[in-house]
């Protein structure tokens, strides 16, 4: 694998308006708007049923789709529209290829500057909260994470022989998804296995990474912002970076069941799809925290928006990037209104596929960040609300007029938990 390479991915969406359910049958999908058309996936369409239901359509053609699956079921749609490739997009800086031969204490720059220490030392570490990372997929296997993912015990089942399995190719737990013993890949429908590429293990280790050296003797080691949570991890995206809108609400949807409190998106773009925004609506009422990158193209998301970061819904919290000196990065893309936070996310070193780690940079990096101190927050406070969260980050977050983001603040977490047992009440 070339990891000069780094993406981040880029998704596609678009606005269009849901019927309800006393409204005429659904005749046609719904339009495409400007620079949508040319991520669209061929022969396969999305429809949105009053239930709430998602299913992915495959026809020949839209004139096929409209004439015949539309024509006999669009009396039971909400709406229909294309399904969208996700595209990938560079980050500013990488150096993956060349890990430090040592990690030192400056490695862990971002979780020193956002004083993480202060929840560490009161013994807050994230226990008993599970957080999706929906991305490239994880290195299970990575020393540092190894103890940290999240496991379907009901999936571990037994072969043909009758022997105790865990990838016995059987759905033993009967939730529609085969062998999904540690996550599912939504890219070829197996179970999770590793990274398809690395994006999504560097994310993980932002947000779990063991505490201590489990390398060995090497002392090469990082520390996770929350390293008692498990990580769920949910591949979309493939060893390109690429990947197909409605595996990314599927994806969701699985972390919801599963019981993921939180879900890290460190993935943008313009909006094509009504699908995920419905999705991502719909995840305050479930008590799920959406944590999503900004992006990295320096440009106001509030004029120019990008998504899911512009669509600032109720459950979701929009994080962009700041550097060692708490300098706004310049790659990071800022807003009054649609970004929420800042975080680090210049230069950060974290875990890789096999057993390394390597430094990224992007707002990819300090999503992360806040992921990992919403679960510090929610292990915390177990029965803090969404807006008890929200409130406690940016209310405690370091000021900065300069700051072009709604909090005009960088996160702080030994600020936050204190802030959160005010607000609610212990």
């Amino acid at each position: 694998m070339d990891f000069s390479k780094l993406v981040v991915a880029t998704l596609s969406m678009l606005f269009l308006s849901a019927c309800g359910k006393q409204t005429a049958a659904v005749t046609d999908l719904n339009g495409l708007e400007l620079g949508c058309a040319s991520a669209v996936v061929p022969k396969q369409f999305v429809v949105k049923r009053h239930d709430g239901s998602m299913q992915v359509i495959h026809a020949n053609s839209d004139e096929e789709f409209v004439k015949g699956y539309l024509k006999e079921h669009g009396h039971e749609l909400k709406y229909a529209e294309h399904d969208f490739y996700v595209k990938a997009l560079p980050v500013e800086a990488q150096d993956v290829e060349a890990p430090p031969p040592a990690v030192t204490f400056a490695d862990n720059w971002g979780a020193i500057k956002i004083s993480a220490g202060a929840a560490w030392s009161q013994g807050i570490r994230g226990n008993g909260i599970i957080v999706a990372v929906i991305d490239t997929g994880v290195d299970v296997n990575h020393p540092q994470l190894i103890n940290q993912i999240y496991r379907n015990l009901g999936e571990f089942g037994a072969d043909s022989a009758g022997h105790q399995k865990q990838n016995n190719g059987i759905d033993d737990d009967a939730n529609g998804y085969i062998d999904d013993y540690t996550g599912f890949n939504f890219v070829n429908n197996t179970g999770l296995t590793g990274d398809n590429q690395f994006h999504g293990t560097h994310v993980a280790g932002i947000i779990a990474a063991a505490h201590n050296d489990s390398a060995g003797a090497s002392h090469n080691y990082v520390q996770g912002m929350a390293p008692q949570v498990k990580i769920l991890p949910l591949a979309f995206l493939d060893a390109e970076g690429s990947g197909i809108m409605s595996d990314s609400v599927r994806a969701i949807e699985y972390a919801v069941d599963a019981g993921a409190r939180v879900i890290n998106a460190s993935w943008g773009g313009p909006l094509c799809s009504q699908s995920l925004k419905d999705e991502v609506a719909s995840l305050a009422a479930r008590d799920v925290i959406f944590v999503a990158a900004a992006g990295n193209d320096s440009k106001n998301v509030d004029v120019s928006p990008s998504y899911p970061a512009s669509l600032n819904l109720f459950a979701q919290i929009t994080v962009g990037a700041t550097g060692s000196h708490d300098y706004m990065a310049e790659y990071s893309n800022y807003g009054l209104a649609n970004v929420h936070i800042f975080a680090p996310g210049t230069y950060i070193t974290s875990t890789i596929p096999g057993a390394k780690m390597g430094q990224l940079s992007g707002t990819s990096m300090a999503t992360p960040f806040v992921a990992g101190a919403v679960a510090l927050l929610l292990s915390a406070v177990p029965d803090a609300s969404i807006a008890d969260v929200r409130n406690a980050l940016y209310n405690s977050a370091m000021h900065n007029p300069e700051y072009v983001n709604s909090s005009h603040g960088r996160m702080d977490l030994g600020q936050a938990v204190n802030q959160l047992h005010q607000i609610v009440g212990h």
